[in-house]
């Protein structure tokens, strides 16, 4: 059962839409992602202090249950870019495709960097097929929606999901990640090649060129707006389904830690 102040937190994400889709205009559409995007940094503030109090164990496991995101979330956007109409936001997505296979060399994919990370943080192989099963739903759900929706939901679903709030939420797990004593004591051996490149500048590119490339859709098509922000409020919801679920299976009792 859910503790009480996560179900109070969790509130934090869900900004107020308007009533009818034909209320939506660019205007708000951003007043509303920008105050998702806040709301979700605040949230992933609350869940993520609890790292460095985790046992090395259980730090192992919660991190290794982030790499079958990074997995889905490659499949599920090569699906995306097919089926948008050629323009910037198609390139744009492309390019952000490319890097995270490593622009052709499969050793640079970013789902292999982060194997590196776990590896050099004592995941042992067979750990790596761990995935726990709330997650696969949550993921399988997303992958399905993409499918069956409208190409404009899935690029709030998986567009703005993928670059804008993941890329939050992954700053403020590196900062208490960084502090736990495991990592503290061993950081000179790890490999941090993966969070340079999510928690640098480059990847706070990507998030700007990404808002930039679907306002841009938007404006050239206004219709696609409440589909896309139906998408991006489900995204929201998923996103923060999916660390619960981890920070439930692998942290003790939040209530209970100091």
């Amino acid at each position: 059962m859910l503790l009480k102040n996560e179900i109070a937190s969790a509130q934090l994400v869900r900004p107020i839409m308007p009533p009818h889709a034909d209320a939506w205009d660019r205007p708000s559409f951003w007043r509303f992602a920008d105050a998702a995007k806040e709301a979700t940094e605040a949230l992933a503030e609350h869940r993520m202090r609890v790292l460095p109090q985790l046992p090395v164990e259980a730090l192992r496991r919660f991190c290794t249950q982030y790499r079958f995101f990074t997995i889905d979330y490659i499949s599920d956007l090569a699906v995306l870019i097919a089926r948008l109409p050629f323009g910037g936001l198609r390139s744009l997505l492309g390019r952000i495709l490319a890097e995270e296979l490593g622009d052709g060399d499969a050793s640079r994919a970013h789902p292999e960097v982060y194997d590196r990370f776990l590896a050099s943080i004592g995941v042992e192989p067979g750990q790596l097929a761990q995935r726990l099963p709330a997650n696969r739903e949550v993921l399988g759900a997303l992958t399905d929606d993409l499918h069956r929706r409208s190409a404009a939901f899935g690029v709030g679903l998986r567009g703005m999901g993928g670059e804008c709030l993941c890329q939050t939420y992954l700053s403020v797990m590196f900062e208490h990640l960084r502090a736990h004593p495991y990592m503290r004591e061993h950081a000179a051996r790890i490999d941090w090649e993966f969070w340079t490149i999510h928690t640098g500048e480059q990847d706070l590119l990507h998030g700007e060129l990404t808002r930039r490339a679907i306002d841009d859709y938007l404006q050239d098509d206004p219709h696609v707006l409440a589909d896309l922000a139906s998408g991006y409020q489900h995204s929201i919801t998923a996103w923060n389904l999916f660390w619960r679920n981890i920070l439930d299976a692998c942290a003790p009792r939040r209530d209970t830690l100091s």
